[in-house]
This record gives C-alpha cells, structure tokens and sequence, in this order.
C-alpha cells in the first residue's frame, strides 16, 4: 500500500504484548525514524543500512531482523498487509461480501490515523519521499499490488468451488482506488494547511464513484 497505508508509519494502534514485544516495535520504529531520517537528507542512494542502523544506535543484523531492504523501513512491514489480510478473510469467512468487507477493514484503519494527529506529519514525511525517490515509489506499487493478489486469493478460497476472479479483482481494485484518491487528497489539503478527515473524504469519493456508476447506466451493446 504506496504511501497510504496504515501501521506503524501513519499510526495504527499496536497490538497488546508482553515487554519484549513492545520493544520490538520500539526497535523498528527506531530503525524507521532513522533510515526516514537519512532518506531526508541524503537520499535513499546515499543512505547505507550502515548508516541507519548506526542512526538507531543498533547494527545492520538487527536491521535485517526488521527489514529486507533500506526501502522497505518506510514502508508498511509484512505483519501489518497480514493484518489486513486477516481481517478480511474474517469477515467474508463470517458471511460479509467481499466489498463491504474490504472497506469495513479499510474505514477501522482510517478512523485509527484520523484520530492520531500527532502522527500525520510523519505520514507526510514518507509521501513526500515516496514521490521523489523511484526506488520507494516502485517498492510502494509492488507492495500495494502483492496485496490486491494476496486479497483476491483470499476472496477466492470463500467463494469455493465457483469463484469468479476477475469481479474479486475488480472490486478490490476499485476500494483501493478511491482510498489511494482519498489520502491523495488528505496530503495535498495537509500541505497547504487545511485539516481534513481521511474517512469524509473517502466517504465523499466514493458517493461522487456510486453516482458516475449510475451514470453509465446499462452496459454497452
């Protein structure tokens, strides 16, 4: 998920946990901070795991234990797509269609970083380098389209015997769609100092999509 996705990085809540747990995810957001940081000030081609790991006062096989890549430190860690893939997979396994699952899972999540402030201009820091460092922007789109294969297998094991790929693709794409369009916007507000809802604005692009849908009327002989 390119730049908007939740975690760590735009505020999720962390999961309850023992002492070693919480410090865990102290040390990688430690790591985080630091390589966003250096990503800052020298870029993600000037910038070694060295030098992160050095920034976080840890070492480079620490670094590892955290993340594959410099790049992937900015970036939503495996453990959160995880997050939501499960929660989506609960869902439909509880008689929710696929739609109404994908935006539930989607809409907690926003209201989680609507109601962390402290941590949008974080949030900002990671868009920003995302849009001028290609490396983080090709890793952001392989990682958001890792996760739309990872949701459409989930949707097809609850569909069974009969499942019909490509409405599954189609309907997780156009989730994503409109929340990549609503952070979009949230940021571009941000920028110019004007607070905004994530979840208003989500709320207000998807009425504008259901009525161009309706629109379009039937399908085309």
């Amino acid at each position: 998920m390119n730049g908007y996705s939740l975690g760590d990085a735009t505020g999720e809540e962390p999961p309850p946990g023992g002492l070693r747990e919480r410090r865990r995810r102290e040390t990688q957001r430690e790591l985080s901070d630091a390589a966003i940081d250096l990503f800052e000030k020298h870029g993600v081609g000037g910038t070694t795991v060295d030098d992160i790991a050095r920034r976080a006062g840890t070492s480079p096989r620490t670094f590892f234990r955290y993340f594959a890549t410099k790049e992937a430190a900015v970036l939503p860690t495996p453990e959160e797509s995880e997050s939501m893939l499960t929660a989506v997979s609960e869902a439909i396994g509880s008689g929710t269609p696929l739609l109404r699952a994908l935006e539930s899972s989607w809409l907690a999540q926003i209201a989680l970083f609507d109601s962390r402030p402290d941590e949008h201009e974080r949030a900002l820091r990671i868009r920003r380098l995302i849009g001028h460092e290609p490396t983080l922007l090709a890793l952001a789109l392989r990682t958001e389209a890792e996760q739309v294969d990872a949701l459409t297998g989930v949707a097809v094991d609850a569909a069974g015997s009969d499942p019909d790929i490509l409405t599954a693709r189609a309907a997780i794409g156009i989730v994503f769609f409109i929340v990549r369009l609503a952070f979009d916007e949230w940021a571009r507000r941000a920028e110019l100092g004007t607070s905004g809802s994530v979840r208003d604005i989500y709320l207000e692009i998807r009425r504008s999509t259901a009525a161009m849908s309706d629109q379009l009327g039937d399908s085309p002989a």
